[in-house]
């Protein structure tokens, strides 16, 4: 079946580039080429749409009005838009906007980036889900604080004064992002006392996730969506990554997947303040129905929405560009089985850490799964890392 994409410029250049990029793709992808305006208009009219690719800078506020307009028409539909750097007016844009990419990107950067949001789609089972995300202006979209942050990191010789600057301007990010950076979620060996700081010991890539998740984490008042807690939600995601950055250090594995371990367990329940926040009264009766039959959240979310917050939360970092380890780990966590492989991944990692955390909550570990990796036995000693650790911090306490 025939994919659909709206591509809109009015650079002579970028149209060219973008016709190079999708002809070869024409079995695959049916691509409708319009200048903006009243004509990238009437064909956002037209029903099946799986993704819009949009210039940042078309005249008169153009593309904010079409990305507004084919959320509205098009909920499901992936929205990305190529940017120029240093341009004040894309910062206008983030809160429309699934993707930034740069607006010269690499053929494959931008294909790769429409197709994993296409099929990541797949994973709502639940189209009136698949079309709730698609509404989302809260939570999917990125703010202008962390796009500014990430415009800056994205230069080679970034400025460690500017990023901290930036950083600095929200105390609440600061805080937070100072508190991760001295925990044993990443465990640097020396502890950071100021923003720059920690920006020059974590690095680019995992600054950038860190700040992502501290201001999703940050935009809710933990009071209007209680019983729901934040502050909880929040907790415990650090202690899942914290204990399958240890499992997947004790397996040797590579630090690239040691790290994506730790933020899967970071943005492992995404998904869940996502529904919470925009899926007040239907959430209310999911945790009713947690406490009173015992049941986990996948569960309790499915027999009352369709689907998950694994799902939902995958379908959002998919969009936002997180490593496909990161994504594949918070989209299976409770179903690692579903995803093909044998090998130790952050999948592995995060879903070991979750269970081993909610024992006693009528959740097991997929043993099928650990055993088709052959690591069947080694749950018991990732057990013993938690209770090392907790017994730990009880005498230090």
């Amino acid at each position: 079946m025939t994919r659909r994409v709206l591509l809109v410029t009015e650079d002579p250049i970028a149209h060219v580039a973008l016709q190079d990029t999708f002809s070869p793709l024409s079995a695959e992808w049916g691509a409708d080429f319009s200048r903006g305006g009243p004509e990238a208009m009437n064909y956002l009219k037209r029903p099946g749409y799986d993704a819009l690719i949009a210039d940042a800078h078309l005249p008169a506020n153009g593309c904010a009005e079409l990305l507004t307009e084919a959320r509205r028409r098009h909920p499901p539909m992936a929205r990305i838009v190529l940017a120029s750097p240093g341009r004040m007016e894309v910062i206008g844009l983030v809160t429309l906007a699934h993707r930034m990419l740069p607006k010269m990107c690499p053929a494959a950067e931008l294909i790769g980036a429409i197709q994993r949001a296409h099929s990541l789609r797949e994973l709502l089972g639940s189209p009136s889900l698949a079309a709730l995300v698609g509404r989302l202006a809260s939570v999917p979209a990125l703010s202008a604080v962390y796009t500014r942050i990430a415009e800056e990191l994205a230069f080679p010789d970034f400025s460690l004064a500017a990023v901290g600057g930036l950083v600095s301007q929200d105390v609440g990010i600061a805080a937070k992002l100072l508190q991760m950076a001295n925990s044993a979620l990443v465990g640097l060996r020396k502890p950071a006392s100021t923003p720059s700081q920690a920006v020059r010991i974590l690095g680019a890539d995992l600054t950038r996730t860190l700040v992502l998740a501290v201001d999703l984490f940050s935009r809710y008042n933990p009071h209007a969506l209680k019983p729901f807690s934040i502050e909880a939600l929040w907790d415990r995601s650090q202690a899942v990554g914290e204990l399958a950055a240890t499992i997947a250090a004790a397996e040797r594995a590579e630090e690239q997947v040691v790290r994506e371990s730790a933020l899967g367990g970071l943005f492992l329940d995404i998904g869940r303040l996502t529904l919470a926040s925009q899926l007040t009264g239907p959430y209310k009766e999911i945790l009713a129905l947690m406490r009173k039959e015992n049941l986990d959240a996948a569960e309790a979310e499915r027999r009352v929405l369709g689907t998950s917050h694994a799902e939902v939360g995958a379908y959002l970092l998919g969009l936002w560009g997180m490593p496909d380890g990161l994504v594949e780990a918070v989209a299976w966590h409770h179903n690692p089985s579903g995803c093909p492989g044998s090998a130790f991944t952050p999948l592995t990692a995060v879903h070991a850490a979750d269970t081993i955390l909610a024992e006693g909550i009528k959740v097991n570990p997929d043993w099928a799964y650990l055993e088709r990796l052959g690591l069947r036995d080694r749950y018991a000693t990732w057990r013993k890392l938690w209770q090392e650790r907790t017994t730990r911090d009880e005498r230090e306490a």
